[in-house]
């Protein structure tokens, strides 16, 4: 039972970074984008990718207006009809939520027949709420990644990176230091292949409905 997520979502071999590029121009493709938990449009790692979207009608959905997103809604209760969306991106949210089976539920029966998700969760990974703004409340592994995707039609997944990657983020400052601890812990990765092993930092995830 521990390895039936391997008959229908493919680890894919390729660097991690190139599976991001070459799925969020396929989402960009899409007439009718949300990007959940997205807050203000193209901030942070979206950002570079903007010019993909310009022929795109893309929104951001959170539930704080304060955060500039275009729509204001709760994800347990996506405020749009059935079927009415094209493409989904839904990057490092679901930690955050109480209940990330009724989200990924909502997020499914928005889009429609056919569209497609591009998705992030952490696995080991520091503990990252912000009082006053929203919790930190869960962590995944592959047997979750294969129950939240269980409705979908195709899944594709990478790790992000094996145990060096997951271990590094617990570095005082990591964030300061990414551009010299990132290559090394690639590197010791694939030295030992550790992402053979369940231990990573995190899911990246596309999948089509």
């Amino acid at each position: 039972m521990a390895y039936r997520i391997y008959r229908y979502i493919n680890f894919d071999k390729m660097n991690c970074q190139k599976f991001i590029e070459n799925k969020i121009k396929e989402i960009s493709k899409e007439k009718v984008i949300l990007d959940v938990g997205g807050g203000k449009p193209f901030t942070k790692w979206l950002s570079s990718y903007k010019e993909l979207f310009a022929n795109s009608d893309y929104k951001t959905m959170d539930y704080d207006k304060n955060t500039g997103a275009d729509i204001v809604g709760d994800i347990h209760n996506i405020p749009l009809p059935e079927g009415s969306i094209d493409a989904i991106i839904c990057h490092s949210v679901l930690e955050h939520v109480r209940d990330p089976q009724k989200a990924m539920d909502e997020m499914h029966r928005v889009l429609r027949h056919g569209g497609k998700m591009f998705f992030h969760v952490p696995s080991i990974y520091p503990y990252h709420a912000k009082k006053g703004f929203y919790p930190d409340y869960w962590r995944f592994f592959d047997d979750a990644i294969e129950l939240l995707f269980k409705d979908f039609s195709k899944v594709e997944c990478v790790k992000r990176g094996g145990y060096f990657k997951a271990l590094l983020f617990f570095i005082p400052f990591q964030h300061r230091l990414r551009f010299v601890i990132d290559p090394l812990a690639d590197f010791l990765d694939a030295v030992f292949k550790t992402e053979r092993r369940t231990t990573t930092s995190g899911y990246y995830v596309f999948a089509i409905k």
